[in-house]
C-alpha cells in the first residue's frame, strides 16, 4: 500500500514538472518572439498603419518605382505580418526583379495564410485572382533550377579552362535569373577575363544596381569601369549607394571622380542646331572640328538663342542687344566627322529649333 501511494505521488509529481517545463517553454518562445518584434500587440493604429503602407506600395509598384514600392510593402509587414494582399505584391515585384527566391517565399506565405484563415475567409476576403496560383509557384521554382544547372555547369567548364562555354550557360543563367547578384558577378567576371570590356560593365552595372550589393562587389564593379572608362555609368551608381557607402574605404576615392565644380573651362566653341528629332538634336560640328568620341556622354552643353537687338526708339539706331537666352542644358551623345547629336537633357522658355546656337562647356 505503501509503494503504491508512493508511486502515485511520484507520477504526479513528474506530470506537474512536465507541465512546468512545457509554459515554462511557451513562457520563454513568447518573450523571444516579444523581443523580435517590439510592436507585436496588434492596434488599430498598428493596423491602419499597415493598410496605409501597402496602398503606397501597391501605388510605387503601378507607377515602376521598384525600390519604394519594397520599402513601402515591408512597411506594412512589419505592422501586420499577416497582410496577405502584401505579401502578394511583394512576391509579384521580387518577382519583376529577378529575385525569384524572394518572390516564392512570399508566396509561400500567401498559401499558409490562406489555409490559417480558410475559417475566416469572408472577414479577409481578396479577389481570386490574387493568390499565386499552382502554376505561377511552379514556373518560378522552375526557373529557379534551370538557372542553378547553368550555372553549374557554367563553373564546371570555367574550371576545365573552357571560356567561351562558360559564358554560354552563365548567360543562360543570368536571363532565367536576372536578379541573382552571384550570377551576375560571375558573368560580368568572365566577360571581363575574356576582354570584352564593355559587355562586362553591362552585367556590373546590372549588380551595382540592386540595393543590397556589398561594398566589396560595389567596389570590384566600379574600380572595372574607371577601368574601361565607363565613369559615365558609374556615376548614378555612385549617387545611389553614397550614404550607404560614404564611410567605406575607398568610397570617396571613386566618389570623387564625379565632383563637378561650380567653375567651368571656357567654351570649347560654338556651333548651331540643324536639326531636331525625338529628344536629341543634331549640330553641325564634329570630329573634323576638333571633337572626339571621347567627348560622348561627357561633354555638357548649353545652346543660347542671342538677345534681340537694341534701337535707340528716336532715331533707329542699333545701341546694343539684349542678353542671350539659355535654351536647354545637353548631352553629347554621338560624333561624326562634321556633325553630332545631343541629347535634349532639360529645356526652357519656348524650347529649342533649328538655327540656335551651341556653347560648349566642359566641366571639370
Amino acid at each position: 500500500m505503501f509503494f503504491h501511494s508512493y508511486n502515485i505521488c511520484k507520477r504526479k509529481a513528474l506530470l506537474f514538472l512536465g507541465l512546468g517545463l512545457i509554459s515554462l517553454n511557451v513562457f520563454i518562445a513568447k518573450i523571444e518572439a516579444a523581443e523580435k518584434r517590439p510592436d507585436f500587440i496588434r492596434t488599430e493604429e498598428t493596423l491602419d498603419r499597415a493598410l496605409r503602407a501597402y496602398e503606397n506600395g501597391y501605388k510605387y509598384y503601378r507607377y515602376g518605382e521598384f525600390e519604394k514600392s519594397e520599402d513601402s510593402l515591408k512597411e506594412a509587414l512589419y505592422f501586420e505580418p499577416n497582410l496577405i494582399k502584401a505579401h502578394y505584391w511583394l512576391g509579384k515585384l521580387y518577382r519583376e526583379m529577378g529575385r525569384l527566391d524572394d518572390a516564392l517565399f512570399h508566396w509561400e506565405e500567401v498559401e499558409r495564410l490562406n489555409k490559417l484563415i480558410h475559417d475566416r475567409r469572408e472577414a479577409l476576403k481578396i479577389q481570386n485572382n490574387e493568390y499565386p496560383d499552382y502554376i505561377q509557384r511552379k514556373k518560378t521554382s522552375d526557373k529557379i533550377k534551370i538557372a542553378k544547372k547553368h550555372y553549374d555547369q557554367a563553373i564546371v567548364l570555367l574550371d576545365a579552362g573552357h571560356w567561351d562555354g562558360a559564358e554560354i550557360e552563365m548567360s543562360e543563367a543570368v536571363k532565367y535569373y536576372p536578379g541573382n547578384p552571384k550570377y551576375l558577378l560571375t558573368m560580368a567576371r568572365i566577360l571581363w577575363d575574356k576582354n570584352e570590356y564593355q559587355a562586362s560593365v553591362k552585367f556590373y552595372r546590372d549588380l551595382l544596381f540592386m540595393r543590397e550589393v556589398s561594398y566589396e562587389h560595389f567596389k570590384e564593379g566600379a574600380d572595372r569601369m574607371l577601368k574601361a572608362n565607363m565613369d559615365y555609368v558609374l556615376a548614378p551608381l555612385v549617387s545611389k549607394h553614397k550614404y550607404r557607402f560614404e564611410k567605406e574605404p575607398g568610397f570617396l576615392e571613386i566618389a570623387n571622380h564625379f565632383v563637378i565644380e561650380k567653375q567651368y573651362l571656357e567654351p570649347v566653341r560654338k556651333a548651331r542646331i540643324i536639326k531636331r528629332l525625338d529628344g536629341q538634336v543634331v549640330l553641325n560640328i564634329g570630329m573634323e572640328d576638333g571633337l572626339n568620341l571621347s567627348d560622348e556622354f561627357r561633354l555638357r552643353m548649353k545652346a543660347i538663342r542671342p538677345g534681340e537687338m537694341l534701337k535707340d526708339p528716336d532715331n533707329g539706331k542699333i545701341i546694343g542687344r539684349e542678353p542671350d537666352k539659355t535654351m536647354a542644358d545637353l548631352l553629347l551623345t554621338k560624333v561624326y566627322k562634321n556633325t553630332s547629336w545631343a541629347l535634349i537633357q532639360k529645356e526652357f522658355s519656348n524650347g529649342l529649333k533649328a538655327g540656335d546656337s551651341i556653347e560648349f562647356k566642359k566641366a571639370r
